[in-house]
């Protein structure tokens, strides 16, 4: 089964035993990364931190084994984020170390993957890699609302323990809709008013017009709907899962379409 919600002890020692192999090479590796996570991590005072590299190496296993199974994750976020300022000598880039998590993740059957600097319950490599393409095209072109949308969605949708899915639901579509706004015109009504003024200056099929104007429906006051389809009771994992997935993959459609038109980056 897939972990969502639990953390089996082959997953928790399988990302122990890749830590150990991060610091433990002879040198003062555990030093610092033992100070760091003192300070920064736990909240602890450094200055009752053991003495000698091997004692540092005891307590940091010690905290670790003792986390619940969110704080874990949170730890791997941790170590990814301190790692370059923990060590001299970087036997990895920061992308080659969320990949090699990932990998352990996905050996263990954990339900979550880095998608950027995010630990996201996302294990399907397709919806993985829809997010990731549209957080490096945002950021490449210098979308920045619709990408701090995407990254509040996935912070929000990966919230341990409580994921906050609702208002995941809504920074994805705003995503979409802050870059509609962008590249067609600012001040226009809402995500319908963006399409129609984008759709003047690239191709849009009516279709995939209409699919995204119903997303925007499914999250705004328009008609009521907000009111009935966000309630708690029918807003949950699944479906906020879907709309980052989806909206991510709009993202990355309407921002091929305006860079094949020209005007990716000029948003007015």
């Amino acid at each position: 089964m897939i972990q969502l919600e639990s953390m089996s002890q082959p997953l928790r020692n399988s990302i122990w035993n890749f830590i150990v192999s991060l610091f433990d090479d002879g040198d003062s590796g555990w030093w610092r990364i033992a100070e760091l996570s003192s300070q920064f991590f736990y909240k602890l005072p450094v200055d009752e931190l053991p003495p000698y590299n091997h004692r540092r190496q005891e307590w940091l296993k010690k905290q670790f084994y003792s986390l619940t199974w969110y704080e874990v994750y949170d730890f791997v976020e941790f170590i990814v984020g301190w790692y370059e300022k923990a060590r001299d000598r970087q036997s990895y880039r920061k992308d080659q170390l969320r990949a090699v998590f990932n990998r352990i993740l996905e050996e263990e059957l954990s339900g979550y993957r880095f998608v950027g600097d995010e630990l996201a319950p996302l294990s399907n490599p397709a919806e993985v890699a829809a997010i990731e393409s549209a957080l490096a095209t945002t950021s490449r072109t210098g979308l920045a609302g619709a990408h701090a949308h995407i990254e509040s969605a996935l912070q929000l949708l990966g919230k341990r323990p409580d994921p906050d899915y609702r208002n995941s639901i809504k920074e994805s579509i705003s995503a979409v809709e802050a870059l509609a706004k962008q590249l067609g015109t600012a001040d226009s009504q809402g995500l319908s008013g963006a399409l129609t003024e984008l759709g003047k200056k690239v191709s849009l099929h009516g279709g995939m017009r209409a699919g995204l104007v119903s997303l925007y429906g499914y999250t705004s006051d328009e008609g009521g709907i907000r009111h009935a389809m966000l309630e708690e009771s029918n807003v949950g994992y699944d479906e906020a899962k879907y709309m980052a997935v989806a909206c991510s993959a709009f993202i990355n459609f309407l921002a091929a379409k305006a860079e094949a038109a020209g005007i990716l980056g000029r948003g007015r």
